[in-house]
């Protein structure tokens, strides 16, 4: 029997988490949020954060061969729309940016499929057109980054789950394998191999995230650095998971256990065990809850402490903020139209004396899952959402 990829064929604990918080909070109706400049008053100015150097861009150096290329961070400080602008959304490419022309393109469709099948971008785009607004993260986004390796953006495309019930899984087709375009060079047991970037999700993370084949960001046709002509955007999930250059969809009874499944992307977590610590890989997935101060100012002796937060789809439950080590009070939450979009947050104090003070936000999802105030069991780079402690001089 072949598995069952249809809206409701994969109904989980968080999916119906998801559902009531869209009843609770009543996000289906609710608009698009204003620009956090909305929020301003008249003679408000900006307080410098001291945590951030002067040399901060968020741009690696190199030679940009396509715009975008070299961006590697978005600069939170800077962050004037709800919606990421193309021009300021973070881009990581693991192997070189291939060039695919949109003409030739094809999308191949096989393995343990009972037809397989080849789509063109005009095929593709002729199917049923879906829109999505979408935050994700890179997995190894930090304080080295400042947290700004995230984007809030508007995707369209086409849903993957028609296409892989059009093809027919068969049975023992337990993963899906995604392929880019864009290959390189990697050692393997000490021999040199050519490898596509790749992907895998179980049928289930398929039936329970939905994905779409993306050809459109922001409403314009994909640029280069981000995948074009065709990415997979699955939302909730780290953007690793989010292939650029799609090109082949692989029916497999095992998972992928390429350089981005099984040796990189992988998170190492120390876990207290019995008086002992017990050392655990897990891949990297879906997001975590997490939230970030991304602007204060000031209105004589007012203070606005802006910032944004997101999951992995859960709804929030509340956003915290703690100035000095004091007492956690919940900041204002803007909601956005969707839970997979980021959400502002606001929160005003009062009476900070002259010299530096800290901040911190504390997101916390209906599931109950809040940000940890450290992880030093974590021995890798990958799914930081620890408290993110932000210093400004009054």
């Amino acid at each position: 029997m072949s598995p069952d990829l249809s809206p409701h064929g994969v109904f989980t604990r968080r999916q119906a988490v998801q559902q009531m918080g869209l009843v609770a909070v009543g996000l289906a109706v609710t608009p698009v949020p204003g620009w956090p400049s909305s929020w301003f008053r008249q003679q408000e100015v900006v307080v410098p954060f001291t945590d951030v150097p002067d040399t901060f861009t968020g741009r690696r150096a190199g030679t940009e061969t396509y715009p975008g290329q070299n961006l590697t961070a978005q600069d939170l400080r800077k962050l004037a729309s709800w919606l990421t602008a193309i021009d300021d959304h973070f881009m990581v490419a693991h192997y070189a940016v291939p060039e695919v022309d949109a003409a030739t393109y094809s999308l191949r469709v096989d393995g343990l499929v009972q037809q397989p099948l080849t789509f063109t971008l005009e095929q593709l785009r002729a199917l049923p057109r879906v829109e999505r607004t979408v935050v994700f993260e890179c997995g190894g986004n930090s304080r080295r980054n400042f947290h700004g390796m995230v984007g809030n953006a508007s995707w369209a495309g086409t849903r993957l789950v028609p296409l892989l019930l059009q093809a027919g899984l068969v049975g023992g087709a337990r993963e899906v394998h995604f392929f880019g375009a864009d290959t390189g060079m990697e050692e393997i047991r000490g021999n040199q191999y050519e490898q596509h970037f790749g992907r895998s999700m179980s049928v289930e993370q398929i039936g329970e995230a939905d994905p779409i084949l993306a050809y459109e960001m922001n409403g314009e046709p994909l640029p280069i650095v981000h995948g074009f002509p065709v990415r997979l955007l699955v939302r909730g999930w780290y953007g690793v998971a989010n292939v650029k250059w799609l090109d082949r969809i692989h029916l497999s009874p095992d998972r992928l256990m390429g350089r981005f499944m099984a040796r990189d992307y992988v998170t190492l977590m120390g876990h207290e065990v019995d008086g002992g610590i017990e050392w655990v890989e897990t891949s990297v997935t879906r997001m975590r809850v997490k939230s970030a101060i991304a602007r204060v100012t000031r209105l004589e002796n007012q203070f606005t402490v802006f910032g944004v937060a997101w999951s992995d789809g859960t709804p929030l439950e509340q956003v915290e903020v703690q100035v000095d080590g004091g007492q956690w009070l919940p900041a204002t939450l803007d909601p956005p139209p969707n839970p997979h979009a980021w959400t502002f947050f606001r929160f005003q104090t009062s009476g900070l004396t002259p010299g530096e003070h800290t901040l911190v936000s504390r997101a916390t999802d209906l599931l109950g899952r809040s940000q940890p105030v450290e992880l030093s069991l974590k021995r890798t780079n990958w799914e930081n959402n620890e408290h993110f402690v932000r210093t400004i001089m009054v």
